[in-house]
């Protein structure tokens, strides 16, 4: 059975990090949200009770849901044996995902200085200010 990811439609964003190890391992998933757009993701989102994710990307393995991105790996990382068993090598990797996590977030932050839902056209002076201190 495949899992059901779903991440926005549009967006390679934090679901390609789900993405990837998924593709590599050739662990069968549908890509939910790319079939049934933004409307089904919201609608799917909408109508989970009980443990729901608060946002995408999230996997449903037959109604196991496992949401943020470091999760889903570690969940994957251990159901397909595709990352290290030893409690020492797990927390290690469990560690520089939180890292990239942290790093994208910093970097997305650049282009959306002033705020995060803003276009970016609507805030490049900021943007370039923010990308000259992120850089030096």
């Amino acid at each position: 059975m495949a899992y059901d990811l779903w991440y926005w439609p549009s967006l390679q964003g934090r679901g390609e990090f789900v993405r990837l190890p998924l593709e590599a391992a050739g662990i069968a998933y549908v890509d939910r949200a790319r079939e049934a757009g933004e409307e089904g993701l919201m609608a799917d989102l909408n109508d989970r009770t009980g443990r729901t994710p608060f946002a995408p990307p999230y996997l449903d393995d037959d109604g196991l849901v496992v949401a943020q991105v470091a999760n889903i790996l570690l969940y994957l990382g251990e159901r397909h044996a595709i990352a290290p068993s030893g409690a020492a090598d797990r927390l290690w990797r469990n560690q520089l995902q939180l890292t990239i996590a942290d790093l994208v977030a910093e970097v997305h932050n650049v282009h959306h200085p002033v705020a995060m839902m803003d276009y970016y056209d609507d805030q490049k002076p900021e943007a370039a200010r923010a990308a000259k201190q992120f850089r030096d």
